[in-house]
Order: C-alpha cells, then sequence, then structure tokens
C-alpha cells in the first residue's frame, strides 16, 4: 500500500487511535509503583519541566488537562517536597514560573528507575527482537512527539 492510498490514512487514523489507547494504558500500568506516594500527574509534570524547562502553572495545567486550582496545588506539594522552585516570570512580574530543583530530578529518576524495575521481568520474558522492536517503536514514539509537540509544524 502507498502512502498515497486512501486505504494508507485509514490505516493511520487506526494506529493513531491505538497508539493513543495503548500509551495511556501503559502510563498508567508502568506507574503504579508502590511506595511512591505522587500521581502520574505529578510525575508528568516534573518529566515535562525536566525536559521542558520552567513554565507557568496555567500551561502545565493545560497540557495536563486539569484546573488551574488543581495544579496550583500540586504545585505547591511539589514545591514543600523541595522538587520545584516559583520564580517571578521575567516577561511578567504578577506571574511565576516553576522549574525542576536537582532534588525533583532525582525523585523523578528514583521514580523512573522503580518503574523500570517494575517492568524488567516482563521486558525480560521477551525474544530479542521483540525487544528490539519495541526500542525501535519508543524511538518513533519519541520523533513523533516532538513533531506533535513543535509549535512551528
Amino acid at each position: 500500500m502507498s502512502p498515497g492510498d486512501s486505504n494508507s490514512s485509514f490505516r493511520s487514523d487506526v494506529l493513531g487511535r491505538e497508539l493513543t489507547r495503548v500509551a495511556g494504558r501503559f502510563s498508567r500500568i508502568a506507574g503504579r509503583v508502590a511506595g511512591r506516594g505522587y500521581s502520574l500527574i505529578a510525575w508528568r509534570v516534573l518529566s515535562e519541566l525536566e525536559q521542558s524547562g520552567p513554565a507557568r502553572i496555567s500551561a502545565l495545567a493545560n497540557r495536563q488537562r486539569v484546573a488551574q486550582p488543581s495544579m496550583t496545588g500540586l504545585v505547591q506539594r511539589l514545591e514543600s517536597e523541595g522538587w520545584v522552585l516559583r520564580t517571578p516570570d521575567p516577561a511578567d512580574g504578577r506571574a511565576t514560573l516553576v522549574s525542576i530543583t536537582p532534588a525533583g530530578g532525582q525523585a523523578l529518576v528514583e521514580y523512573l528507575t522503580a518503574a523500570a524495575e517494575r517492568l524488567r521481568p516482563h521486558l525480560d520474558a521477551l525474544s530479542d527482537f521483540d525487544r528490539a522492536t519495541l526500542a525501535r517503536a519508543a524511538e518513533l514514539m519519541h520523533q513523533l512527539g516532538d513533531r506533535i509537540d513543535d509549535p512551528s509544524g
């Protein structure tokens, strides 16, 4: 099937739905790490701050699809842990920017390590070919995410 075929876009629509569904499910399952008393949204916020840099609370709330008061409460909790820092926004003195601290970065690494440990026996049970396929799929999902998230695209 060539990229111009009408069936190709249908297949892409089906693939897009399936990737969205399976990525969400996988995140929820992998994110259930015992002893980590924070929601998946908290870890996603820390990850976003680590990858993209400081952000306003309103932007974080919008990206995570939660109400701004909920995000404010989460940021306050993360700040009390010493995982994020709020500083005045140089572009608008009335607003603040949230950034991840070194302690927040370390907490994120520990969370991701615990999640990876939970996955390890299941990944080990796969064939070398299947693990290589998943590694390639992860690369492609990173590339797709970068293209989708690019404001110029």
